[in-house]
């Protein structure tokens, strides 16, 4: 229907309706939800490493991956490009350990005492066992035939970090070389084991604003023997108070060097 209405001498023009029915507005369809942005790509070269698992293998043993790979809820990606380790105390064990760990370990072995070698971290510890026992948090480890044979390892424990270094390959000849004190939880924490290839190897770390470094032979027991380094949560406690205890570390970068 048209209608012409004369108003002051102007023509106006109105449409109406004509169909006898209401009109109908059009709505714009909902928005579809976006995805959450991908994770990004973890801060470390995961294809450089084997990832030691809290849980049993076919064999009953700890379950390894290799190369490593994200396996929740032991070691997942966070929103910063970090690695969320997770190493209960109830967990499964390697063949030559009583502590469960979630533990990268490296892919590229050296001999001790020949050229220079360096393991880089950065981590925040989220969780530490309730005995008191700690987390090692960094090693140089035995490879190939004495893949058995951890003799460098960087241990957290009653809020002190020590590295302790096995003199012999069985037995409880060791020396602890301590770092620093006042280690506590949800702060950064960055340490460096290095390899000096003279026979000497040095080990600093860096909390709450200080940094502490020391000096030690490497023991004539591992010089010139296959070696690895490796790095996560093997947390150390010989009493489990439940399926929640056990340790808890972020590292936001893990980087080797020679």
């Amino acid at each position: 229907m048209v209608l012409v209405v004369l108003l002051g001498g102007g023509v106006w023009i109105i449409l109406a309706n004509s169909g006898g029915g209401s009109s109908e507005s059009q709505t714009a369809a909902p928005a579809t939800p976006a995805s959450p942005p991908p994770l990004p790509p973890p801060g470390i070269e995961l294809s450089d490493w084997k990832l030691s698992l809290p849980e049993s293998n076919e064999d009953g043993n700890a379950a390894s991956i290799e190369p490593a790979t994200f396996k929740a809820p032991w070691m997942t990606p966070t929103p910063d490009g970090g690695l969320m380790f997770w190493a209960p105390t109830s967990g499964a064990t390697t063949k030559n350990s009583d502590h469960p760990r979630t533990e990268l370990q490296s892919r590229t072995y050296f001999n001790a005492g020949s050229g220079v070698h360096t393991l880089t971290a950065s981590l925040t510890l989220l969780q530490l066992p309730r005995d008191g026992e700690g987390i090692i948090l960094g090693q140089i480890h035995g490879a190939g035939e004495n893949s058995s044979v951890p003799y460098v390892m960087l241990r957290v424990q009653d809020k002190k970090l020590r590295v302790v270094v096995k003199q012999i390959g069985k037995g409880g000849k060791l020396i602890n070389y301590p770092l620093l004190d006042n280690v506590g939880l949800n702060s950064p924490l960055n340490y460096t084991i290095t390899d000096l290839g003279n026979g000497s190897m040095t080990f600093s770390a860096t909390y709450d604003g200080q940094t502490r470094q020391t000096t030690a032979p490497v023991p004539a027991k591992f010089v010139g023997k296959t070696v690895r380094f490796q790095a996560g949560d093997y947390q150390q406690a010989d009493n489990s108070a439940g399926t929640q205890d056990g340790g808890r570390v972020i590292f936001h970068r893990l980087v080797e060097q020679g």
